[in-house]
């Protein structure tokens, strides 16, 4: 019941918008469908004879797609929400899989397995550094170490991890090209130096994920141990 909720909510919040990026996303496959079999466009003797052509193109795959109907009609919102249930994301406009399909669905379930190492690693490593500053920070009242975690914890809160990541790729893919840009190799997974390009290629995001997060779980540590040093007992065994 609650997923339903959410889903109604988000669909009647992007409704309109993405409503306008499926339809343009349609003028796009059709005018390129069309561009790679020039002997179309020769067929027609005028150029208003062809543009009515594309357009009752376009028009008939809106059609197809229920896309005809306003946005916020039930008929439209019942489709959605039954289609996101079964994972069925239609088909995306640019991207691709490795193996070139355009379902949205493989694409996601191409890039889950090494979307969760991912984060995975970048958990690991955020638990571990988090965990020994918030310590040292907690132990430390006031002093150095303290202020410099807390004041990290809350400058590395307040920016959003994708803007943070953009600016990284921008600085270490682009300008200074240390890392590339693509989290996955593009390689084989069967090739012998594939573990090493993998861990090549995910050194840019993991450092961004734990330079965000690493800040706020050592603040955490570090009020946790505060307040456990502030109880009776321990004052109790300090006197």
């Amino acid at each position: 019941m609650v997923l339903m909720i959410t889903l109604l909510i988000t669909i009647a919040l992007v409704g309109s918008n993405m409503d306008t990026i499926l339809k343009q996303g349609i003028v796009f496959q059709v005018r390129a469908g069309i561009a790679e079999n020039p002997g179309i466009a020769e067929s027609f003797s005028s150029v208003e004879d062809f543009e009515i052509y594309v357009q009752n193109q376009i028009d008939q795959r809106i059609e197809i797609l229920n896309l005809d109907e306003p946005w916020y009609s039930p008929q439209r919102i019942g489709l959605a929400m039954y289609k996101i249930v079964l994972l069925d994301f239609w088909n995306a406009t640019f991207l691709t899989s490795d193996s070139g399909s355009s379902d949205v669905k493989d694409i996601i379930f191409e890039k889950l397995p090494r979307t969760i190492l991912l984060f995975t690693t970048a958990t690991i490593i955020i638990s571990i550094i988090g965990i020994f500053l918030g310590a040292l920070s907690g132990s430390k009242i006031d002093s150095v170490i303290d202020r410099i975690t807390s004041s990290f914890a809350i400058i590395s809160s307040s920016f959003p991890v994708w803007w943070i990541g953009m600016l990284m790729i921008f600085l270490f893919a682009f300008t200074y090209q240390i890392f590339p840009a693509r989290a996955t190799p593009d390689i084989p997974s069967s090739d012998p130096g594939y573990f090493g390009a993998l861990l090549y290629h995910m050194a840019l995001p993991l450092i961004t994920i734990v330079m965000i997060g690493f800040g706020s779980w050592a603040y955490l540590v570090r009020n946790f141990m505060v307040g456990v040093m502030q109880e009776d007992f321990i004052i109790a065994k300090k006197q």
